[in-house]
């Protein structure tokens, strides 16, 4: 048995050498190539229609109606106000992961009302959200390109530079692949040919250097990333101004020919398309705004193109035209369609790649369900794909329910993401690397006006009765081949508040749970005394994260005594088995012995009246800071191992020595 590990210039990271390694990481690349997941051995389904239990969501969001949802990168689930379409909740699962038992609070709300918009998960773990068909005052149409960022860690909302054009809408956006911190998004134009790339850091779009094919605009289409580092646009005006089906492919800057098919919109003036989705098998399934469907095979390679074959067809009559659809954790495609345009009664099916059959499974829904789709237009309705292996479903306006299925089918092996390696990486946090990271698919989407892809890991960490996950940022936008192992990194936020211990740590996307991996999360140990007139500072390998402050204590202007306090700067930093430790150092001038030990430690000097400071920051990612000391012999900092940075500001030093530090 052997695995095959792709490369490319898009998936740009090689794997690191650190001697914090862990010892099972071997093994557990013995076990992937045991396994035997080649490209020579494609796996596929066993279960012709998706199974699974339906329940409800117990509690009622603060904001009543629920409308579009996100999933954040911490495992909750920010869910839009589809009363006045500002407002936004969070639904944050319970101590077992339980999505159903879970809890809401009032998140911020955004500047702007905002119906039918772009929405994306950015590689910072933060929303951005473009657009708006309905966003004027009392919710008018007016096609808005206003744009704004939500950060989840300080709950605001901030506005960025307007879409280069007048109007966007609800346009079609996507993350562009291959490309994590810089985190480019590409977003259409929809009246003309144009395609714009954003740079959040910059807050800067700039046009991309060919305008789309066949004088294509990008109004009402779906835009799917695909294994090739590429994203699949059906071309929806081409097409309907054509009378043939066309579509296009572009590396997030340039356009090029995807091939013709059958035509998938709706009849005019209504001219809408349904969602489409990434299978397990690498093709991608494209439901139409009309009761066809189309099956497209990537080349498998990072140059455009593929062929097009007809998919089977939904009930005449019947079509996607702005509607949600899933890829669910079992491999199985649902969607909804309903009777064109846009009128119930909607019904939901499945598509099964393994053998190409499209199944009605509307009779197997809960009665609620049922009678909420008897009544109502698919265009009211959204999915979401959640870290548990199931999907919550939003019934529209006028309605508070939220349905939570969980399919009984699991996930081959071949569809996991693996850890590679976890380790502890600063004192808040773990860095990951493994492969497919990100999925093999987006997970829910949607035929226009939204969209909520959960192409990104999710960290779970858990105990004996006790699930918990950690904010994760850093990876590298894109969806996985499950016949490949795609390297990829990410950074884990320790959750707030976790106790110290070993956890079972696993990574989702899309619901699809890897391997779990034990890791110890123990605090790091300091120990500070102060003996023969030196202040003795020891760390661990572990992250340190402490500051020292000088202080002293004059009488009538004659010094009594002097202190160094000691804190640490996190929960999990401990200085002699304590959060804060003063020593008492005597009315002298005094030296400094500090030994930070392995780990990436992170210490700050404040005030000192010293005589010499020694400081080795042995291995790992330092960060040493030097704030208004005074040091009249001599300040020596040895960096150890890694890149470190060491910083000084109002100081006043007689001598200063560095080794090993850039």
């Amino acid at each position: 048995m052997f695995f095959i590990i792709r490369s490319s210039l898009l998936q740009r990271q090689a794997v690191p050498a650190s001697p914090r390694r862990s010892k099972w990481r071997l093994s557990l690349l013995v076990g992937l190539a045991c396994l035997g997941m080649t490209a020579a051995q494609p796996q596929k389904l066993t279960a012709a229609v998706t199974t699974g239990t339906w329940s409800t969501v117990n509690s009622t969001s603060p904001e009543f109606y629920n409308g579009t949802m996100i999933l954040l990168t911490d495992g909750s689930v920010m869910v839009q106000s589809n009363l006045n379409y500002q407002r936004w909740s969070k639904l944050t699962p319970d101590s077992t992961g339980s999505y159903v038992n879970g809890t809401w609070t009032s998140v911020a709300s955004m500047s702007r009302a905002r119906r039918n918009f772009a929405s994306i998960i950015l590689p910072s773990g933060k929303l951005l959200v473009l657009g708006g068909e309905y966003s004027g005052s009392s919710l008018t149409r007016n096609n808005t390109n206003t744009g704004e960022i939500y950060d989840p860690v300080k709950n605001s909302w901030k506005a960025i530079a307007p879409f280069p054009e007048a109007t966007f809408g609800n346009g079609p956006a996507a993350p562009v692949p291959g490309y994590s911190f810089s985190q480019y998004v590409v977003a259409g134009s929809p009246t003309t040919a144009f395609t714009y790339t954003y740079y959040p850091p910059s807050d800067f779009w700039f046009s991309s250097t060919t305008p789309k094919l066949r004088g294509d605009i990008s109004a009402l289409e779906t835009w799917l990333q695909l294994p090739n580092q590429n994203i699949l646009s059906y071309d929806v005006g081409a097409s309907v101004t054509a009378g043939t089906g066309s579509a296009q492919e572009t590396s997030g800057f340039s356009w090029s020919d995807a091939g013709t098919l059958a035509t998938l919109t709706s009849p005019a003036p209504a001219t809408r398309i349904g969602p489409g989705s990434v299978l397990p098998n690498g093709k991608v399934i494209q439901i139409g705004g009309n009761n066809q469907t189309a099956i497209f095979t990537p080349s498998g390679t990072f140059s455009s193109g593929g062929t097009w074959a007809s998919g089977p067809p939904l009930p005449v009559g019947m079509g996607a035209d702005g509607a949600p659809g899933a890829m669910l954790p079992d491999g199985h495609f649902i969607f909804m369609a309903d009777t064109v345009p846009s009128r119930s009664p909607t019904k939901m099916f499945d598509y099964n790649y393994a053998d190409g059959t499209l199944t009605d499974i509307t009779a197997t829904l809960p009665s609620q369900l049922r009678s909420r789709m008897s009544f109502s237009a698919a265009n009211t309705f959204r999915f979401l794909v959640i870290p548990n292996g199931g999907i919550l479903v939003t019934t529209g306006s006028g309605s508070f329910n939220i349905f939570q299925y969980i399919p009984s089918g699991t996930p081959l092996d071949s569809w996991r993401p693996y850890i590679y390696d976890i380790f502890r990486s600063s004192p808040s946090q773990l860095s990951l690397d493994g492969f497919n990271i990100t999925g093999i698919s987006e997970g829910a989407t949607y035929g226009c006006d939204a969209r909520m892809s959960s192409n990104y890991p999710i960290a779970k960490l858990t105990q004996v009765g006790l699930v918990k996950y950690g904010r994760t940022s850093g990876w590298t936008p894109g969806i996985g081949d499950p016949t490949f192992f795609n390297f990829d990194s990410a950074v884990i936020d320790i959750p707030a508040g976790l106790a110290p211990g070993t956890y079972n740590v696993s990574i989702i996307a899309n619901g699809i749970e890897s391997l779990s991996v034990p890791v110890t999360i123990a605090p790091s140990q300091v120990a500070v005394s102060f003996t023969n007139g030196t202040l003795n500072i020891n760390g661990d390998d572990q992250p340190n994260n402490i500051t020292m402050t000088y202080k002293q204590v004059k009488v009538s202007g004659v010094l009594k005594s002097a202190s160094v306090t000691v804190t640490a700067n996190d929960t999990f930093t401990k200085i002699n088995g304590q959060q804060t430790v003063t020593i008492d150092v005597g009315i002298n001038r005094f030296n400094v012995d500090a030994n930070m030990g392995d780990g990436d430690d992170n210490i700050t000097f404040n005030s000192f009246y010293a005589s010499t400071i020694l400081l080795n920051l042995g291995a790992g990612s330092d960060t040493a800071n030097f704030l208004f000391n005074t040091i009249s012999t001599v300040l020596s900092v040895d960096g150890g191992t890694g890149s470190d940075t060491v910083t000084y500001s109002g100081n006043s030093i007689t001598k200063t020595t560095t080794i090993n530090v850039p």
